[in-house]
């Protein structure tokens, strides 16, 4: 085995062997699987179950994106204050479960919209900040961030592997009822997971985090961070909304062909997020990070070409090479640019996630009925474009100069 095969190796296998990594790894894959049964459908069922127009069935994420932006930064400056994530991260699925199954009973639309606002705080930036924690405690694995982190976040992408098809049988036997009872009981493993793998004891407790040291306020840097991370998933989030009803409405496939859809990107991802991280700790993650929004730029371009189900089937495995980059490596890229504001950091750039929704919603939402669905990822190229311009000129820094 050659000296860079090893290190790739070595890099994955610490995830597996250390506890610390390997609890975040299994709850990731939890929530990835409770996630990715019912976030591809959310478009679908709001059509047609609550009778919702395609505006209406995108602009279901706003209320939720609104308030996880909120909540989720000063939970965060909290947390890096505290010193302590574990307590964020309980109160997070808690609040997810008790948000996500009732939604399984309602058939009105201005509930399912209290419902998901509910649900806006989430636990994903968390387990990221304490990913992160992690790295800097644990000495030997500092030069092996990236790969560490890829893989990691794969977890997420197996768990979304199995998500979207287990969804989709579940549609068709039990119906969205089932979906989402089992998509909040599914959260709720993750609670009981957490509470039983993760010790209080592996909290690191460095000087980083201490109230103390901990510099007061939002970050200029972090605000941008913000601003251009929300353009980068304004793309997802307008793939994740319209991209199913492209599929069920222009193609006139099923559902299952959503499923699949979705599930193809997971499994490249499997591959690339790791991968992806190693080539970061390489080549630089800025470097590989503008790669992948350039990426990103050329994907959307593709998609909006009103290309058949083979072509948009190739379009997701490049797609998850894309995800290596913007999900993964851009994570590790804004926890550099404030590295004693850990928990804000990854929340600047986390939360941006969900309020994206907000910006393709009202972009693509407004638009669909008036030109051709495809079309509309013109506007979400152009998205990639600004974000990639912004994070170009965004300048890293070394905990040394933040002191």
């Amino acid at each position: 085995m050659s000296k860079t095969e090893n290190s790739f190796v070595s890099g994955i296998k610490i995830v597996f062997t250390d506890r610390d990594f390997r609890t975040i790894f299994i709850s990731l894959f939890i929530i990835g699987l409770s996630v990715g049964g019912f976030m591809p459908y959310l478009a679908v069922w709001a059509t047609n179950t609550l009778h919702a127009t395609s505006f209406q069935a995108g602009f279901l994420f706003v209320p939720m994106s609104i308030i996880g932006l909120v909540v989720s930064f000063y939970l965060a400056s909290l947390s890096d204050k505290w010193g302590k994530r574990k307590p964020f991260i309980i109160w997070a699925l808690l609040i997810g479960t008790i948000s996500r199954m009732p939604l399984a009973f309602t058939h009105s639309y201005t509930i399912a919209l209290v419902l998901l606002a509910i649900g806006g705080f989430n636990a994903f930036s968390f387990f990221f900040a304490l990913l992160n924690d992690f790295i800097v405690k644990k000495q030997e694995s500092k030069s092996q961030a990236g790969t560490i982190t890829g893989t990691v976040r794969m977890a997420f992408s197996q768990g979304y592997i199995f998500g979207p098809m287990l969804g989709a049988l579940i549609i068709d036997h039990g119906g969205y009822t089932l979906l989402f009872l089992l998509s909040g009981l599914l959260s709720l493993a993750t609670l009981g997971w957490v509470l039983f793998a993760l010790k209080e004891d592996s909290m690191p407790q460095t000087s980083v985090h201490g109230s103390s040291k901990a510099p007061a306020g939002i970050p200029s840097v972090l605000i941008a961070v913000f601003v251009a991370a929300l353009f980068i998933f304004a793309g997802d989030s307008g793939r994740s909304m319209y991209l199913p009803l492209y599929i069920t409405d222009t193609l006139k496939q099923s559902v299952s062909i959503v499923g699949i859809l979705f599930t193809v990107t997971s499994v490249f991802e499997l591959v690339f997020m790791p991968l992806g991280g190693y080539f970061s700790d390489k080549i630089g993650v800025k470097r590989f990070f503008i790669i992948g929004i350039a990426c990103q730029v050329l994907y959307f371009i593709l998609t909006s070409l009103h290309l058949p189900l083979s072509g948009l089937i190739v379009l997701q495995v490049f797609y998850a090479f894309i995800l290596s980059a913007t999900m993964g490596v851009g994570m590790v890229y804004a926890q550099s640019l404030s590295p004693r504001q850990i928990g804000l950091a990854t929340t600047a750039y986390m939360t941006a996630i969900q309020t994206s929704a907000v910006v393709s919603s009202l972009a693509m939402g407004s638009l669909v009925s008036v030109i051709p669905l495809p079309s509309t990822f013109y506007i979400l190229a152009v998205f990639s474009v600004i974000s990639g311009v912004m994070f170009l000129f965004m300048k890293q820094k070394s905990a040394e100069e933040m002191s």
